[in-house]
Order: structure tokens, then sequence, then C-alpha cells
């Protein structure tokens, strides 16, 4: 028989909608929240040491917290004979959606174990990873106290660990006991078990509010410094080694990109030492290459506005001007500014 589409929606309509906007949510927040812990600079350090696992442990975090808060409504009997009995909801198809309450509990009770799956999957690959990775560099973004801890310690001896364990648990013990076989053969199982989510909630604020990711955000400060001879540098050294040291100390080893330039190569091997070795690395023959630094800069800085400081003489203080002007393909912008001594 041929389905009438005007019955159809009248029908099947405003369902179908709420399910779409609900699935829409859903997906857009896994994805936005992905893509965050994928790509976003602030959270580079982490990203660097656990990988995927931390964008997926992240994005079904999100979902299980939108599908936590929605879950309990379609169980709030005296919000919907509210809801039914009062002329706050006029359209009938919208009444009638009421009805639906317990398939969209279940709906969200099932999108929620399928996520804590893979939360808990993309749990147990970071406290390996975390173990596996460990790097003194980064003492504050490390969960694990020492490289190979055991992981199954952080598991259990973290906050968030443990009541993830616990939320487990009392989730195992919801799902089974709303089995059908369970509710026909003893609803006081279903009924007391069903209760948990008193217990449920109360981990959840305990392991939300102990799982502490740490953001860092990676401003970068360009240093370039042309000098004619090695002797220039000398009384400069020791404050970039002293800032090199500091910055790696606070884990933000990228903040400062250091360049210098050498136009004579007599005495270079002089400031390559072991109290300079930071800046061995650093230290180039010749002069910049400013248009790929530039081009690099607006890559990595995107639609932003970077500052350009000159401190020089005339000549470089007009190219670098010139190239603060021109226009590049990442939509960043360049101000410029200067200190000009001859």
């Amino acid at each position: 028989m041929a389905v009438s589409w005007r019955s159809w929606l009248a029908n099947e309509g405003v369902k179908h909608l709420c399910l779409f906007i609900w699935l829409s949510m859903n997906v857009l927040l896994f994805w936005k929240t992905f893509l965050l812990y994928n790509q976003g600079p602030e959270y580079h350090y982490l990203h660097q040491m656990l990988g995927l696992g931390l964008c997926l442990s992240r994005a079904s975090a999100s979902v299980l917290n939108l599908n936590c808060s929605l879950i309990l409504l379609p169980m709030c009997r005296t919000l919907l004979a509210y809801l039914r009995g009062s002329q706050k909801v006029p359209s009938r198809r919208t009444r009638r959606l009421l009805d639906k309450s317990r398939t969209f509990h279940i709906t969200c009770g099932v999108t929620i174990c399928i996520f804590s799956g893979v939360h808990v999957a993309a749990h147990l690959v970071n406290a390996l990873n975390f173990s596996v990775n460990y790097n003194e560099d980064f003492v504050e973004l490390n969960a694990a106290r020492y490289r190979d801890e055991d992981p199954r310690k952080l598991l259990f001896t973290t906050v968030p660990g443990l009541t993830g364990v616990c939320m487990v648990v009392v989730l195992f013990l919801m799902i089974t006991a709303s089995t059908y076989a369970i509710r026909v053969s003893n609803y006081d199982i279903f009924w007391y078990t069903h209760n948990l989510f008193f217990v449920f909630y109360m981990l959840l604020t305990l392991h939300v509010s102990g799982d502490d990711w740490k953001p860092y955000k990676l401003r970068r400060l360009y240093f370039i410094w042309v000098c004619r001879d090695i002797q220039s540098f000398r009384w400069f050294a020791d404050l970039l080694c002293m800032l090199h040291n500091k910055f790696w100390q606070e884990n933000r080893p990228d903040y400062v990109n250091i360049q210098l330039y050498l136009s004579q190569t007599d005495g270079i091997q002089k400031i390559i030492g072991e109290k300079y070795h930071a800046l061995n690395s650093r230290l180039f023959i010749g002069r910049p290459r400013w248009k790929l630094l530039f081009d690099e800069i607006a890559k990595y800085n995107r639609g932003k506005t970077v500052g350009v400081f000159c401190c020089g003489p005339n000549s470089l203080s007009k190219t670098l001007h010139k190239l603060s002007n021109q226009k590049n393909s990442y939509e960043t912008r360049f101000e410029y500014n200067k200190e000009s001594f001859s």
C-alpha cells in the first residue's frame, strides 16, 4: 500500500525532526571537540603525548555529558503530566510526542553505553601513553609520575580513574537490570538498580571536576638577530640561554624561536660550548631569508595579526616594512613597528 506523506508527517514528522536535531547535536559536538583536541594549539603537547586517544576520550566525553543531561528529562513524570494537562503545549502533535518520552530515554541510554565504551577504551590507551611517553620536560602535563609507571595505578589511584571505574560498574548494573527478561521476572531488581542513578551522577560530578586537562597556548615570539662578528653576541648570549631554559621549565619550549645570523665566520666556535649549548643549533651563516620567514609565520598564524618590531639600519627597515604590507594567502596581517638608529 502507498504511504500518504501527509499522514506520515502528521504521525511521524515531529518525532523524526526531534530525532534529527538530537542526532545533529551529538555529531556536531563530537566532531567539534575532536578537532579542538586534534588541532588546537593549546593542546599541542598533550596531543603529542597521547595522540588519537586524547581526541577520542574528549570527544566521547562531550557526547556523554550531553546525553547524561538529557536522559532524566523524559522520566520526569510530574513535568510530563503538567505539560500534557496545561495549555503550555497547544499542539496535539507535540503533546503526542510526549508519549514517546520512554523511547527517547532508551535512545539516550543506548548512546551513553556506546560512548562509554569508546571513552573507557580511549582512556586505557591514554594511561598507557602517559606511562610510555613520559617526558621530564612536561612534568605538569604527565598523569604518570615516571616513565613506564604501571598504567593501572593511574586508573585506581587518581580521582578521574577511580570514579570512572565505579561509574562503569554502576552503569553495568543498570544496563543488565534493564533487559526485558529481568524486568518481567523481577521488576524490583530493575527498580532498585535504576535508582542507582543518584550514585552515578555523584560520581560523574567528581569525575568531571577531577579530570583536569591543562591547555598550553603556542604564542610564538620570533627573535632574529643579525651581527657581523661573533663577539657581538656575547653580551646577550647569557640572557638568551636563560630565557630558553626558563620557557622549557614552564613547558613552553616553542614560545621563543631564536635565530642568530653571522656574516663573518671567524671565531664561530667560541660561542658554541657547553655553556651556550642551547644556541648551537640557532646560529647560522649569512643573512635571513626574510620572505620565507614571513611566509612561515603567516602559515602558522592564519587569519591573525602579527606584530613586527625592527631595530636596525634603514635598509633592513625598508625590507621588513615592504614585506609587512604584502598580501599573503593565509590572510595574516603584519603590523610593522620600527626603531632605526641610522
